[in-house]
């Protein structure tokens, strides 16, 4: 029994269920035994951490999914994290079950059980043996609670990892003719426009929507600057190509140190020498006072616009 213990233990990050007990020969009474002796530690009933498994992240996952039920994926933000497309939710572990599937195991702070008319395979997918809702899936699931930059933001991550594509998000849209976030990822997504898989941060979001919805053309993200003879100076985080104008935002995380500073320095002036013109913002600033960004973005595109 021990053996087989060990097994199902391992397969779930310590985790097992009544029913996979069962269907490997384990009797009621055994299972009894095992909890009276320490061996199994009941997390609700019919689920259970074996008695030596440490409780970590995997464990808390597989342990959601064991006690909403046999059809339950993660979702949200949990399925986000999986995939590696958005970062560890602190809250409980977010659950997809489908109407009709049966009922959780029982009640617990660590799950958070919704429920869906249907599921379908192309939907589903599975990684680091957990099911979870498809990448597509994923974001038009958080779509419904999601402000539209965050949203740009994750699906930006999602193109960029190749978790998926722009015609996933299409199909997805498609099959879920009634989904509340429909409009919100199809509004993330324009955002994005054919630059989304190049995308770095959410500040740059922000920064690139404001610009836009303050009547501006619209400028490109990430964009990549070359020389005349064609080799590459530098990836700026927005631009306009056409004017030469360059639009970086300094977030203190990544422009604070010395070394940091000399070659942010060294490359713009690699930039003033091949002909652009750079203007920089903080990444408060564009998240507290958007209008001054708009603002000075426009000037310069007014007087370049005069310039013969």
């Amino acid at each position: 029994m021990s053996g087989t213990l060990d097994r199902l233990a391992a397969a779930r990050s310590g985790i097992v269920a009544r029913r996979h007990l069962l269907t490997t020969g384990w009797s009621p009474s055994a299972i009894h035994r095992a909890v009276h002796r320490g061996q199994l530690f009941p997390l609700v009933p019919g689920v259970f951490r074996v008695a030596g498994a440490p409780w970590s992240r995997s464990a808390a996952q597989h342990a959601a999914l064991l006690i909403a039920g046999e059809e339950a994926h993660l979702a949200r933000w949990s399925a986000a994290e999986v995939h590696g497309f958005g970062e560890r939710h602190h809250g409980p572990i977010e659950v997809l079950l489908p109407r009709g599937t049966g009922r959780p195991a029982g009640r617990s702070d660590l799950v958070r059980v919704r429920h869906t008319r249907s599921l379908p395979e192309a939907d589903r997918t599975a990684k680091a043996g957990l099911a979870l809702t498809a990448p597509a899936r994923t974001l038009l699931d958080l779509a419904a609670t999601t402000g539209v930059e965050r949203l740009a933001e994750v699906a930006a991550g999602a193109l960029r990892t190749g978790a998926c594509t722009p015609p996933d998000f299409d199909a997805v849209i498609a099959r879920r003719l009634n989904a509340s976030g429909r409009g919100r990822l199809r509004a993330a997504l324009a955002l994005l426009g054919s630059d989304g898989v190049h995308t770095r941060s959410g500040v740059e979001i922000a920064a690139f929507q404001a610009l836009v919805k303050g009547g501006l053309p619209r400028p490109a993200l990430a964009h990549r600057i070359h020389d005349a003879y064609g080799r590459f100076i530098a990836e700026v985080d927005l631009a306009y190509p056409e004017l030469k104008l360059a639009i970086e935002i300094d977030g203190y995380r990544w422009h604070s140190t010395p070394a940091q500073k000399r070659a942010d320095e060294e490359r713009q002036n690699r930039l003033i020498l091949a002909g652009w013109t750079v203007l920089r913002f903080s990444a408060a600033e564009v998240r507290r006072n958007p209008a001054a960004l708009v603002t000075t973005v426009s000037r310069y595109l007014t007087s370049a616009a005069a310039i013969p």
